[in-house]
């Protein structure tokens, strides 16, 4: 079942493109290789980073669209379900394929391992992408054909680059994209040294306004004019740092839609960021 061509008529704040999980959380004290391990606590919820993006910025109050593939089982009905209660307008499409399943193991300190079962999200193609879009969302990890085309028919892209053997495919078409965002194990990946600053220097003579997740030390924001901007994390109590990535991305793209000043909208990623880190939930 595709996407109702009529509710893509509609106007939306942000188009949310890539992949859709249920993700399955456990909590344990520490993880172990070839031992059995008891969860403290267990809960299971939508997930996937365009999802997690689509769902923190309903929460925000605006109007948001979901481009996934999600699968006609029970996890793919659940989803539908919790998108529908978060008002958030699936534009993707159902197919007879397993729903993508995310085992994510959590320990005490907060950290996380995960398993990933691709599932339906292996079927993305760009057919589902609408051929005029103002403001869009995309992760990789996607196809890159569904990836470029997104590119090509929006007014402006906010790119998760978090899938780093796309680079080489997607780096000449990032001067066409407003905003490139990723962490610092991701943007040391892509370019194989552990350099940040230097590395953030290379990327940025491919794309205009780079975020940089840098963990505990907080934000680096480094804009299209080559000014840097640095924002400190918060000395918090870690419960889960499962999507706290993609709560900076969602509450960056909220702060830009509200044209506010790029400071106030790093500070509210810090802050809302902060909110998931202290929550057993990734969302």
């Amino acid at each position: 079942m595709f996407y109702n061509e009529e509710k893509q008529l509609e106007k939306f704040d942000i188009y949310c493109i890539g992949k859709t999980n249920l993700d399955i959380f456990y909590y344990v004290n520490s993880i172990k290789l070839e031992e059995n391990h008891i969860a403290n606590e267990f809960y299971y919820y939508v997930g996937g980073k365009a999802t997690n993006v689509a769902i923190n910025l309903s929460n925000l109050g605006l109007k948001v669209a979901l481009i996934s593939v999600i699968g006609k089982d029970i996890f793919g009905n659940k989803i539908l379900e919790i998108l529908k209660n978060k008002n958030i307008t699936f534009l993707g499409k159902t197919i007879e394929e397993d729903t993508a399943i995310t085992s994510i193991i959590v320990d005490k300190n907060g950290k996380n391992t995960m398993f990933h079962n691709l599932g339906a999200n292996s079927k993305f193609s760009p057919d589902l992408i609408p051929d005029k879009l103002d403001f869009s969302f995309i992760q990789s990890g996607i196809d890159c054909n569904s990836i470029i085309k997104t590119i090509d028919a929006s007014k402006n892209v906010f790119l998760e680059l978090s899938e780093t053997s796309q680079f080489e495919k997607l780096k000449y078409h990032l001067k066409k994209i407003k905003y490139v965002s990723l962490n610092e194990h991701e943007i040391n990946s892509i370019f194989r040294t552990n350099n940040t600053e230097k590395n953030l220097e290379l990327l940025s003579k491919f794309a205009n306004n780079i975020l940089l997740k840098v963990g505990e030390k907080g934000l680096i924001y480094l804009d299209e004019h080559g000014k840097l901007y640095t924002i400190p994390a918060k000395k918090i109590n870690v419960k889960n740092s499962t999507g706290a990535g993609d709560a900076t991305s969602a509450a960056f793209i909220y702060g830009i839609l509200k044209n506010w000043h790029i400071e106030k909208v790093l500070s509210f990623c810090i802050e809302y960021s902060t909110q998931i880190l202290r929550s057993k939930f990734s969302t």
